[in-house]
């Protein structure tokens, strides 16, 4: 037997959005519908002289903006991978640590103290002229 739950599952690129759904209708209006075709075709094919410089500068604008976006993203990485290096060092720093206490705990070893000198406030100081 079928599944009838997943017969209607699409994917995003069968899905529609409504920017393309508003480019393939047409506006009914009273001007639109008092033209002929060869008018609608005329005016259709009249451009801006500056029509050519207008999309070459949305095309550097838009070339700009990811240039910006992959330096941003280069920069977060570095971020990342430097705070992961200082990350990682104090892992094995601290495991390192406590490698060396447990060994020192196992073994039982005292630390080595330092026998006071004089009356025990201050360290021996000796002076030479």
């Amino acid at each position: 037997m079928t599944s009838e739950a997943l017969k209607n599952i699409r994917t995003m690129r069968q899905v529609k959005t409504s920017l393309d759904l508003a480019k393939n209708q047409r506006v009914r209006t009273t001007n639109s519908l008092s033209r002929t075709e060869e008018e609608a075709d005329y005016l259709l094919s009249l451009t801006d002289r500056r029509t050519g410089q207008l999309l070459a500068k949305e095309t550097k604008r838009l070339a700009a903006m990811e240039a910006s976006v992959d330096k941003s993203r280069g920069r977060v990485l570095k971020a990342r991978e430097k705070l992961a290096t200082t990350i990682n060092r104090n892992r094995a720093l601290t495991e390192l640590r406590y490698q060396l206490q447990r060994a020192r705990w196992d073994k039982k070893v005292p630390l080595k103290k330092e026998p006071p000198t004089g009356d025990g406030t201050l360290p021996r100081l000796e002076l030479n002229y």
